[in-house]
């Protein structure tokens, strides 16, 4: 028998200041009629009445609900009525469509979309996905940690997950990056082994109800932090994700940008597997690979990150300088540096090393190297990594 909707309170909640910014109206292009003006306790769809709120973003906010029918939870994530096209809903219609998903053992790891529907606002429609509600993401588990690193157990048991669920998603042609996104620890999520931390949400919101602000005929809630999860790690927010084994143009946040993508050259799923690379060095060490921001120029921070890349890795070799005019501005024809700016000093990858040492050291710094290449060619495929030596242990 269907559940009756609980009545949620009101009243006594804390009532932040109007002229205070909260959450998504604090993003730089917020526009408070772009975002649908969900209540606490509204019922969606005549069967999802929605608890509280779990977060925001430029393009949508997540709300938890509970299924009026089997009193289920599901996470639904809501978007803006601006979003004419919403990529990631081709991506989940051609993952399901695809030959190979309903075997491969990676599929548990990337975030599947369940349900979606249209949603008429005050100011337009909103699609809206039904999801699994997952838990906290895998930054905010590291900076739980001592340091803010992780031991190296944990990091290669978190490594074998992501490989399985991206190539899962090489196998069904998708490459994860997109324009400003890439694999890293904030779009990792942790899944839930139970759904207790989620009655708790709600029964929090009930008698001690969130604080929210009035805007407009609505409110901005604040959002809960669902620390809990004990599951495997979950590969979400497919909303930039790509179709097909070739493409072109700008892609990736830039300080994690592989090197075929800031010199203009095609890229496929090879830049995942570099995502890879840099995110297991940032679950080891407390700083990143590359520094290179320099708020000159685009241009001027590019030659940065090639001049850091070079210092790393070591020179590029021919083929790949001759898949772009643009390594000119770079490197002679041997891979020796003349760009605009110097070289740093004393940063070859195995001088940065520091939190593994002996034979699992350089077990690592082998993992890592086999996925920063020059030519995405000669990086380990997704698979292949997963099957590295550093992942399956020193006598693999």
């Amino acid at each position: 028998m269907p559940r009756q909707p609980r009545k949620f309170p009101s009243s006594g909640f804390e009532t932040i200041d109007p002229s205070q910014r909260v959450e998504e109206e604090r993003l730089r292009l917020y526009g408070s009629q772009d975002y649908y003006p969900m209540r606490i306790g509204q019922v969606v769809q005549g069967r999802y009445q929605v608890v509280a709120k779990l977060g925001y973003g430029t393009s949508s906010t997540v709300w938890l609900s509970r299924h009026l029918g089997d009193d289920k939870f599901w996470a639904l994530k809501v978007h803006v009525n601006t979003l004419k096209h919403n990529q990631e809903l081709d991506v989940y219609r051609h993952i399901n469509a695809a030959a190979i998903t309903a075997e491969h053992p990676g599929r548990e790891y990337v975030r599947q979309c369940h349900d979606s529907f249209q949603l008429k606002g005050p100011h337009g429609e909103h699609q809206v996905f039904v999801m699994t509600p997952l838990g906290m993401s895998l930054r905010t588990l590291q900076d739980m940690q001592n340091d803010g690193v992780f031991q190296s157990t944990l990091v290669t048991r978190a490594l074998d997950q992501i490989l399985l669920g991206l190539d899962f998603l090489r196998e069904a042609h998708v490459t994860h990056t997109g324009h400003e996104q890439d694999l890293h620890s904030d779009n990792l999520l942790v899944a839930l082994t139970d759904d207790s931390v989620l009655s708790t949400v709600e029964d929090n919101e009930m008698h001690n109800p969130s604080a929210r602000k009035r805007a407009g005929d609505g409110f901005v809630h604040v959002s809960h932090c669902l620390l809990g999860g004990a599951g495997p790690l979950t590969i979400c927010d497919l909303g930039q994700a790509r179709i097909g084994s070739e493409h072109r143009g700008n892609a990736m946040p830039t300080p994690y940008r592989a090197p075929e993508v800031i010199l203009g050259m095609p890229w496929g799923n090879a830049v995942d597997v570099w995502s890879v690379g840099l995110l297991a060095w940032d679950l080891l060490h407390r700083e990143s690979l590359f520094h290179v921001y320099d708020r000159e120029s685009e241009e001027r921070n590019d030659a940065h990150h090639l001049a850091a890349m070079t210092a790393l890795l070591g020179p590029p070799p021919p083929e790949f300088l001759s898949r772009s005019r643009e390594t000119s501005r770079y490197w002679d024809e041997s891979g020796q540096w003349h760009g605009p700016v110097a070289l740093p000093h004393g940063t070859k990858l195995e001088s940065l090393a520091s939190t593994l040492v002996g034979e699992d050291g350089e077990l690592f710094l082998g993992f890592c190297q086999c996925l920063l290449s020059w030519l995405p060619e000669e990086r380990l495929t997704s698979i292949q990594a997963y099957f590295h030596p550093w992942l399956r242990g020193k006598g693999a």
